[in-house]
């Protein structure tokens, strides 16, 4: 089974581009007039990797955690769980944006 899962490229990582958690998240931070550095700084984690788990490229459930308290949020709001299905169209759409194939 982990052998198909990446085969297929599901099981991978990075972990494709979410627009939609990145568009929350941004939101949310709006509201808080706040830049991503600014709560990389607040809760002590790294911009990289808070900017990769806004992104959707990382799966951190602490780091997302800690995202959605300080920000007042519900982390299964912000940072939506997906489904395999979901996360290979995610990888098709990278794909066909770069001019390939997943």
């Amino acid at each position: 089974m982990r052998f198909l899962r990446e085969f297929s490229g599901l099981g991978s990582r990075p972990y494709p581009f979410d627009r939609e958690r990145r568009r929350r998240v941004m939101v949310a931070l709006a509201e808080k007039d706040m830049t991503i550095s600014g709560l990389a700084r607040s809760i002590g984690v790294a911009q990289a990797i808070v900017s990769q788990v806004i992104n959707g490229r990382r799966k951190s459930p602490k780091t997302e955690k800690l995202i959605a308290d300080y920000l007042g949020e519900d982390a299964d709001r912000l940072f939506p769980a997906r489904t395999n299905a979901e996360i290979k169209k995610m990888r098709e759409r990278e794909a066909a944006a770069k001019g390939g194939t997943a």
